[in-house]
């Protein structure tokens, strides 16, 4: 993840270098530049990228007070559905490197546990600046199924905002006359002609 942000930067950098462009569209470009620089700095070192496993509701409450976007999945490290959601959410965090993604032990949690009402697991609390904006509990949302894929969950986190998708990978789009048409040429609408 890391070599992927130093080559889009050294390429944003070679293309200010190289560009015919007016100086002062260029400096507001290398401000902007240094703006994202010092921004990717500060979530290295609060470990973006990595899937955390916090130890103590304290680094919980530090974590979800500290960033603007979070994930803490509840696990009991004996449930094969908590592993089962493990898997999914590393992908996840190494992919959405702007939120953050953590999880913690119920058994190191016992007042967490009990102050958010966790009582299925495995549980997804998603935080922005330090509140609750949503959470998914168990794989019902997700197909009720321990099968299901990292993107059914990619698109469930979307749609809570806590991660933010690519336009290209985002789903179709619906307008005031319904959702836009598909490019091929079938007619699934059932009108007579």
């Amino acid at each position: 993840m890391y070599l992927s942000y130093v080559l889009y930067y050294q390429k944003l950098w070679e293309e200010l270098e190289n560009e015919d462009i007016p100086s002062h569209i260029r400096e507001a470009r290398l401000d902007n530049l240094k703006k994202q620089a010092k921004e990717y700095v500060q979530m290295r070192e609060q470990q973006h990228g990595i899937y955390t496993d916090l130890q103590t509701d304290k680094e919980f409450l530090d974590l979800t007070t500290s960033v603007d976007r979070c994930i803490v999945h509840f696990y009991h490290s004996d449930f094969r559905r908590c592993a089962i959601m493990d898997t999914h959410l590393e992908k996840l965090g190494r992919k959405y490197y702007e939120t953050k993604f953590a999880k913690i032990n119920v058994e190191n949690a016992k007042f967490l546990v009990e102050r958010l009402k966790v009582q299925v697991l495995p549980a997804i609390y998603c935080f922005k600046k330090g509140i609750v904006v949503d959470r998914i509990v168990g794989f019902e949302e997700l197909g009720i199924s321990d099968s299901f894929t990292t993107n059914v969950l990619e698109k469930r986190l979307a749609k809570a905002g806590v991660i933010k998708v690519p336009d290209d990978e985002l789903p179709q789009k619906k307008t005031i006359f319904g959702y836009k048409k598909k490019t091929d040429d079938s007619d699934d609408s059932g009108d007579d002609e």
